[in-house]
């Protein structure tokens, strides 16, 4: 019931064909009914004609007079009749004054001769008035017969429907063969038309899926009642698409902003520390020597500047990804060896799950930094004895990396500002690492996200399982 309300234009159109095809069969029984009754009347006319002119004859006869002259003159007040006498097995005085050939007509026409003749004798043994109607393949005809005297002759009229056996038969074939095609046609052209917008509907919503993930798809134009439409999408499309590339423009000026204030609240400690550090050297080369600690002091600052400036390096770093299709397991198998030393020391159990041969489109160097950061930060979380868990899972075209861990996860607070440049709750730390390893996921079309859980952290890298689209999603992001 919920699919036919969905497709309620196709359910008209069944309903407007049913409607036709009715129409159709009540037209047919109509003009069925028509010609049938047309035929009872044209019938019942002659009939009368026949009847009345065979009862005149009689009359006429009584009168006496020439035979041949009392039915030409009679029969030429009743158009298309023709008629006479039959006595003693001959016929006498017959005419047929309105035949149309112009000439006169004297003979009794032979191929009705013996049905005369039986309507005639037939009528004598009843001594009573005999009619008859004979069908023929294109002609209707009509006797009459009636006794003038007992045992004497016998008067007789008939009438030809010529062309009219069946009265309009040609004519109703010819309208029941016009409705039929009609609504044919009507029911043809009606399910066409259902079953071209079903299919227009159906490619316009699996474009309309396509937009989603491809952003320069554009549906295919049509010159249908739903090109209109197409045309309309695109347009849209088109719009949302530059609104988006301003809109992006925007956000990257403002993480730019936040990048560049960050940053110099960053450096102003090491830079405050070594300022403070080359004075007292310089005090002290007056009067005493330098200590080996000072140096030291000036060496650790002067590292805190390089890993910061390489993570800004990195969160800024231009090169272009180099996906490929390929299996996944042995990528993590990898990031999880150069973590094992690590987890070793905190007595901390990391577990892998491959998920089967999954395959996905990446750029294995820049998985690698991303797992191995997300590995390094669940460490960080747990306690000793816990254990983080890597697995595989393909959802929706799309193969995800799970990171979980058993620490104590994070607050609402922390969730909203968790991919925020130099945002961190770590004692030490540049807030840099989640970051630049989200946008290293965007940058070969997948993606880095949170999930939040009752205990512990899930962090999830997410990557498209085909290379396929991979260009039009990374000129979107670029763009």
């Amino acid at each position: 019931m919920n699919r036919l309300l969905q497709n309620r234009l196709v359910l008209q159109l069944l309903l407007t064909s049913a409607a036709a095809l009715s129409l159709s069969a009540v037209s047919v029984l109509l003009i069925g009914d028509a010609v049938r009754n047309a035929e009872r009347v044209v019938l019942g006319e002659a009939r009368k004609t026949i009847a009345s002119a065979v009862d005149e004859l009689k009359e006429r006869y009584e009168q006496r007079g020439a035979l041949r002259k009392i039915t030409q003159s009679l029969l030429r007040s009743y158009p298309g009749v023709e008629g006479g006498f039959y006595s003693n097995g001959e016929f006498v005085g017959y005419a047929f004054p309105t035949h149309d050939t112009g000439a006169a007509k004297t003979d009794v026409p032979s191929a009705e001769r013996e049905l005369i003749v039986s309507l005639a004798e037939h009528s004598a043994q009843t001594n009573a008035y005999t009619e008859q109607v004979i069908r023929g393949k294109t002609d209707l005809l009509v006797l009459g017969a009636i006794p003038v005297l007992k045992g004497g002759p016998i008067a007789w009229t008939m009438k030809r429907l010529a062309g009219r056996a069946r009265p309009d038969e040609w004519r109703r074939e010819v309208l029941v063969s016009i409705l039929a095609a009609a609504a044919l046609a009507s029911v043809a052209g009606s399910l066409a038309t259902g079953l071209s917008l079903a299919r227009g509907v159906a490619r316009m919503k699996d474009g309309l899926s396509r937009m989603e993930k491809d952003f320069e798809f554009r549906l295919p134009q049509r010159s249908d009642e739903l090109g209109v439409i197409s045309r309309s999408v695109n347009q849209m499309a088109a719009a949302r698409a530059k609104l988006e590339r301003e809109l992006r423009r925007e956000d990257r000026l403002r993480a730019l902003g936040r990048l560049a204030a960050g940053f110099a609240h960053e450096i102003r400690n090491p830079l405050n520390s070594i300022s403070l550090t080359v004075q007292l050297l310089e005090r002290r080369l007056d009067k005493n020597p330098v200590r080996r600690e000072d140096l030291r002091i000036l060496r650790v600052e002067a590292e805190r500047l390089s890993v910061l400036l390489n993570d800004v390096l990195d969160l800024q770093r231009s090169r272009q990804p180099r996906p490929e299709l390929q299996f996944i397991a042995p990528v993590l198998r990898h990031c999880v060896s150069l973590v094992e030393q690590q987890a070793r020391l905190q007595n901390v159990k990391v577990h892998l799950e491959e998920g089967g041969e999954v395959t996905c489109c990446f750029d294995s160097q820049r998985l690698t930094q991303t797992v191995v950061n997300l590995l390094l930060n669940a460490l960080e979380a747990s306690r000793e004895g816990g254990a983080v868990c890597v697995r595989v899972v393909v959802k929706d075209a799309l193969a995800q990396v799970q990171v979980d861990d058993e620490g104590p996860g994070l607050g609402t607070e922390q969730q909203e500002h968790l991919f925020e440049p130099f945002y961190t709750t770590k004692a030490s730390g540049t807030g840099l690492g989640l970051a630049v390893s989200r946008e290293l996921m965007r940058s070969q079309g997948g993606d880095l996200f949170y999930v939040a859980r009752e205990t512990g952290a899930r962090f999830v890298v997410e990557l498209p399982e085909s290379c396929r689209s991979l260009d039009a999603e990374l000129n979107h992001i670029s763009g």
